[in-house]
């Protein structure tokens, strides 16, 4: 099984049947896979990817159970952080994904392809975050994160996906 299908696959045994966003070149592998399973989980696309934040974090209060939004890298994350910030004050469980192309790397924090320690910036309004890069860790990260989300207090995650293991093999 592929790092993007079970990902999709832990989202659905959490309860998960909406998740929201906004395409981007490195979460292309993680909406294919979600729609593989469109009679499982529904996938939204919305306006924006603040909309999208903020419908994540609806349908976690209204339904009571895990949120998920998604953003590309950059300029799509950072359009999420008042939501983020809303969920984290409001504690509801949300998972917010992005993923990158290439590691973080201080000595270039803005490369070319809008990277930059996401992890860093969320590290305020989140309960944890997770930067993966690693397939030997990465089905644990994946646990921890959703599992974190709900523990009380509840309260939003994020997780940082290396854009090329959303095809290794966990």
């Amino acid at each position: 099984m592929k790092v993007c299908d079970f990902f999709v696959e832990t989202l659905i045994n959490y309860g998960v049947t909406d998740v929201f966003g906004i395409p981007g070149g490195v979460v292309l592998d993680f909406i294919y896979a979600l729609k593989k399973r469109e009679n499982e989980i529904s996938l939204h696309l919305n306006y924006n990817e603040q909309a999208s934040a903020f419908a994540a974090v609806g349908y976690s209060q209204a339904k009571n159970s895990l949120g998920c939004a998604y953003a590309t890298r950059g300029p799509g994350l950072t359009n999420m952080i008042t939501a983020i910030a809303d969920a984290y004050y409001n504690s509801t469980p949300v998972v917010f994904v992005c993923a990158h192309s290439k590691v973080f790397s201080p000595l270039n924090p803005f490369g070319v392809e809008q990277e930059f320690d996401t992890v860093k910036m969320l590290s305020d309004i989140t309960k944890k975050q997770f930067f993966i890069d690693d397939i030997k860790t990465a089905k644990k990260k994946i646990e921890e994160a959703l599992f974190s989300a709900l523990q009380n207090p509840s309260g939003p995650v994020f997780i940082d996906f290396l854009e090329k293991l959303w095809k290794e093999e966990i």
